[in-house]
């Protein structure tokens, strides 16, 4: 037998009173419960809702969905990070690896038109941290997607490294000031973490917006 709309309604409404944060992990056990309960009722038709409902809960046992949230955490975690390294290959293609080095070559030309190396590269990584910010404002604005919570959304840390990246580099460029004065070709591996950074930060936002994207259409919200 199978549930009504308004029934499957109740089964999700009784899943969240668990206070299960990700809306994915929601949809599995809500639909899990009610393909339980299905089977139940379909062997008893006899049984009502609630009586049908108190079987499946007895099937879980205690702590079942404590534990159930721990395991498919733990695999949407891999799973997720599989995709992203997937959609990174997919997005950086020839094209954009060509662009990079052409960026660097263009980005060490430029350095002969300023006396001072050190602060050059320091005004270098201040622009990437400035274009990292926005960007991470975004991610965090967008954790919740219709007021629900999403572990693809969460676990895509590629912001984390945006910020990181001009941090390190400022924090090199000061300890490394006297050398970048000396010899002007020190520069080229700061121009290379440069370019990675620049990198890392298209494709965070790359990433982002289509790991939302799969989210709307996935689970058809707005």
């Amino acid at each position: 037998m199978k549930l009504t709309a308004e029934q499957i309604n109740y089964i999700e409404n009784y899943i969240q009173s668990f206070d299960i944060k990700w809306f994915e992990i929601q949809v599995e056990l809500t639909d899990h419960m009610v393909a339980i309960m299905e089977e139940i009722w379909e062997q008893d038709p006899e049984l009502t809702f609630h009586q049908v409902k108190h079987q499946a809960e007895q099937r879980f046992g205690s702590g079942y969905f404590k534990t159930i949230v721990a395991e498919r955490k733990t695999i949407l975690h891999k799973e997720y990070n599989r995709q992203q390294r997937k959609r990174v290959v997919e997005f950086l293609r020839f094209p954009k690896i060509i662009t990079s080095i052409l960026l660097g070559v263009v980005a060490y030309q430029v350095s002969f038109y300023f006396e001072s190396p050190a602060k050059y590269v320091s005004g270098l990584f201040g622009l990437l941290f400035l274009s990292a910010v926005p960007m991470s404002y975004s991610w965090f604005k967008n954790r919740k997607i219709d007021g629900k919570r999403f572990l693809a959304v969460e676990f895509s840390v590629f912001y984390l490294g945006s910020l990181t990246f001009p941090e390190l580099g400022l924090n090199i460029a000061i300890n490394f000031k006297e050398e970048l004065q000396q010899n002007h070709l020190f520069l080229l591996p700061f121009i290379c973490f440069w370019v990675l950074g620049f990198l890392f930060c298209i494709t965070a936002v790359h990433l982002q917006n289509n790991i939302i994207n799969t989210i709307k259409k996935q689970y058809q919200l707005s």
